[in-house]
Formats: structure tokens, C-alpha cells, sequence
């Protein structure tokens, strides 16, 4: 599933497709910063880590900032 867009709403990332269909949702903390996305990752930065999220919102990785 290709990654069209993110937005922001409060304390939720909504990732939609390329069509503009909600296709998953993460939660993240007040201070955390989304970082961007590519067609199939969304970065969001957690203090010093960068957590890697698929399309459906399921954690794929983390790595140092």
C-alpha cells in the first residue's frame, strides 16, 4: 500500500493513500516531530531516536537521530 500523504491531528498521525484514503493511524507524544515519509515509511522523531512506521501504522525500526 503506497503512501500518499500524513497529517497531523493532536496526538495522531493519519497516513492516507495515494487516493486520499485513511489507511492507518499513529499515535505519538506532544513533543514528537513527524519527519516526513516516503511511499511506504512515515519517520517520526522521539527525543533521540527516529522511529520508522509502515503504511498501517506498524513499527518497523528505530535508529539513532
Amino acid at each position: 500500500m503506497e503512501i500518499g500523504s500524513v497529517r497531523r491531528r493532536g496526538n495522531v498521525l493519519d497516513v492516507f493513500d495515494v487516493r486520499g484514503r485513511r489507511i492507518g493511524t499513529i499515535g505519538i507524544g506532544s513533543r514528537d516531530e513527524l519527519l516526513g515519509w516516503t511511499r511506504d515509511t512515515v519517520a517520526v522523531r522521539r527525543g533521540r531516536l527516529v522511529y520508522h512506521y509502515d503504511a498501517r501504522g506498524r513499527l518497523k525500526g528505530t535508529r539513532p537521530f
